[in-house]
């Protein structure tokens, strides 16, 4: 792969990806845009400020900036998928942006580039076998089998496993923990290369895998001649 790709992971409020305001390459943001952390002291409405401005960078440049949908995308498309943070004061403001007929289409479930799959929690092998007739093979790429089927049924994709207080082996692409992924045996999909967040860490570098990356440690990533490293403005 060519072209470099930097990469946003969890953003909750937090302002670490504001430098990618000023880059000029493609970017793709991992998820997860409100619901702070109460004890980073980012309030509410200060994370609903942010999240404007990544929207509106998004439409201004709608074709080299990607938002991906994270897990607290999702009460924000219905309260029914509730299940922790989550803003009710902001909630009709977000359920707007995410659903309205003109804004909808700024957001997918992942993006694919060349053998590299940007999705914010991970599509774990137990998860997609137990979907697989859901997916149409004909002719569709990978991103646009579970783009299409995300919103057709999302209810699939509100999976949790024995790690997130779920029943299921394995969550979803959403909800899959970084644990569930190890415990495989064999990947999804042998010949992709999963770039995630979701599983927040605390020490300062990403985990690098064989078959993804979890980067989830709010700092800017760059896929740079297919290797990721920190993005040093």
């Amino acid at each position: 792969m060519e072209k470099d790709i930097l990469i946003v992971p969890d953003v909750h409020g937090r302002d670490f990806w504001l430098p990618a305001l000023d880059y000029q390459g493609e970017i793709v943001f991992l998820g997860d845009y409100n619901d702070p952390y109460s004890q980073e002291k980012i309030t509410d409405a200060m994370a609903y400020q942010m999240f404007l401005k990544i929207v509106d960078f998004k439409k201004q440049n709608p074709d080299r900036v990607t938002l991906l949908i994270g897990n607290h995308e999702m009460p924000y498309y219905d309260k029914f998928w509730n299940a922790g943070r989550f803003s009710e004061v902001y909630y009709p403001q977000i359920h707007e942006i995410l659903t309205a007929e003109e804004t909808k289409g700024l957001f997918q479930l992942c993006k694919q580039i060349g053998h590299f799959l940007f999705i914010h929690a991970g599509v774990t092998k137990h998860w997609y076998d137990r979907h697989y007739e859901k997916f149409e093979k004909s002719g569709e790429s990978l991103e646009e089998q579970l783009n299409k089927v995300f919103f057709e049924r999302m209810n699939i994709f509100w999976e949790a496993g024995k790690y997130r207080g779920g029943w299921n082996k394995t969550g979803s692409p959403l909800w899959a923990d970084l644990r569930e992924l190890n415990d495989e045996t064999e990947p999804f999909a042998p010949d992709i290369f999963q770039i995630i967040g979701h599983t927040q860490r605390m020490e300062s570098d990403p985990i690098i895998r064989k078959n993804y990356g979890m980067l989830d440690n709010r700092q800017l990533y760059i896929l740079h001649h297919n290797n990721i490293e920190k993005y040093i403005v």
